[in-house]
């Protein structure tokens, strides 16, 4: 499954049916010697960061995610009821379900 994630593959059953065991092979060599993603290094990275600052500071208010160089640190903001009905209205063939009014 890392192999399909690594090539942005969402059908890894068919990946894997279409290798032949020497691919496999090959790749499972590979991943040996390379098996940090950036997601996991970036991972280590934040936690390591956020140990090292909370040994020197006791008292803040940071989180391993403040660290983070892969992940961006804006916050989106919720969708209103009236955004998502639009949105909901936009999708073709849908089945709009209303409550019944009694």
């Amino acid at each position: 499954m890392r192999l399909a994630r690594e090539f942005n593959r969402p059908d890894w059953r068919r990946m894997l049916a279409g290798m032949t065991s020497t691919e496999l092979s090959e790749w499972v060599v590979f991943y040996k010697e390379h098996y940090f993603q950036e997601s996991l290094v970036d991972a280590h990275f934040s936690n390591l960061s956020h140990l090292a600052v909370s040994l020197m500071c006791s008292e803040h208010d940071l989180t391993p995610a403040s660290f983070s160089l892969l992940r961006q640190h804006t916050e989106v903001p919720e969708p209103s009821e009236e955004q998502l009905m639009s949105l909901a209205e936009s999708v073709s063939g849908g089945v709009r379900y209303v409550p019944v009014s009694g």
